[in-house]
């Protein structure tokens, strides 16, 4: 009987998966994640018979952010952003926990997602390094305002670009295996509105193109940017003035940056959040098909993935029928480099 209660807890044993965000500090990481875990709950359910769900604190943490955020829907008060500068980068470091799998059954894949703000890549950059040997994907959260408005002069300031060009310039020969690295333009609803997409996906390009070009080279990243809509009703109105300038922190960004409600969205509705993860759960099926005939992986974190879709042969199959769902045409989309990572072979 032992044995046999060994084999069972063996057969559903949960298989490590983890996500490294990266992005400025007081982007929102959490109203980011609530907006993804809410998308994806409400899109993946409806398509797929796919479960995410958050765990312990993680749960109560984006459950307390949506509350919040319907709130300020419901009372309609002028929102603004008043970033606080000189905080240290190692607390803003935060940890989140779901749980991934199939519906009516146990869960299979514990997915911890972790955060790190741009300028912790230069304080722990071993830290950073190690984590994303690790994880499956890394998610660079881009605050779209401050890419575009004013010429985008405060882009730098805020989405630390070059700190993280330099980074991967430093660290991706130690990274092993194949990697997914999505840039993901937050709130665009004012540009998605008035059909400006293209116009951001362009300037990504051209604000990112030395980091594209570095993954493109290195022949092991797929890379694609990803936008998505943050809250929905609520987009960028302007950065607040002072006579005839724009007032900075000591980092560089404005004060105060004002957001106004969109008369024609009265609640909390954001969009296209499911996409990173759709395009992440295909990077790792095609992945997998690849590499299903051969069995000598560099990738050791494959290795655990390979295992869980060989044994569940059910949960591989609802995520092949959910590549449909993932988008690469929709405005302000578009895979950079690496798209036959995409490609499962059978």
């Amino acid at each position: 009987m032992k044995l046999l209660d060994s084999f069972k807890e063996k057969a559903i044993a949960r298989i490590p998966m983890k996500v490294c965000m990266m992005g400025p500090r007081a982007v929102g990481k959490t109203t980011i994640l609530t907006a993804i875990f809410n998308d994806t709950q409400e899109n993946i359910g409806a398509t797929t018979n796919l479960l995410l769900r958050a765990e312990g604190d993680t749960n109560a943490e984006l459950t307390d952010r949506k509350h919040q955020l319907n709130a300020i829907f419901a009372a309609r008060k002028q929102i603004t952003d008043k970033p606080a500068a000189g905080l240290a980068a190692s607390s803003t470091v935060n940890t989140f926990n779901f749980v991934f799998g199939l519906k009516g059954k146990e869960p299979r894949i514990d997915l911890e997602i972790k955060d790190f703000p741009g300028e912790y890549v230069q304080s722990r950059p071993q830290d950073v390094e190690q984590f994303i040997d690790e994880s499956s994907a890394i998610f660079v959260a881009i605050d779209t305002p401050h890419l575009m408005e004013e010429g985008g002069i405060y882009c730098e300031a805020k989405n630390k670009t070059r700190i993280i060009t330099e980074f991967f310039k430093s660290s991706l020969q130690k990274i092993e295996g194949e990697k997914l690295v999505l840039l993901v333009p937050l709130k665009c609803e004012r540009y998605f509105f008035e059909h400006r997409m293209d116009d951001v996906l362009k300037q990504v390009e051209s604000v990112y193109r030395e980091l594209i070009t570095l993954f493109r080279q290195s022949g092991k990243i797929a890379c694609a940017v990803t936008p998505i809509l943050t809250l929905g009703g609520v987009e960028f109105d302007h950065f607040t003035m002072q006579g005839t300038s724009i007032p900075l922190t000591s980092d560089g960004c404005p004060q105060e940056v004002v957001y106004r409600f969109r008369t024609d969205s009265p609640t909390y509705n954001p969009a296209f959040c499911v996409q990173p993860l759709y395009y992440m759960l295909s990077f790792l099926a095609a992945k997998y098909g690849r590499e299903k005939q051969n069995r000598s992986f560099i990738d050791k974190l494959f290795t655990a993935i390979y295992d869980l879709f060989d044994s569940d042969e059910e949960l591989f199959d609802e995520i092949l029928r959910m590549e449909k769902n993932r988008k690469t045409t929709l405005m302000g989309y578009n895979v950079e480099c690496g798209a036959d990572l995409f490609k499962y072979c059978k």
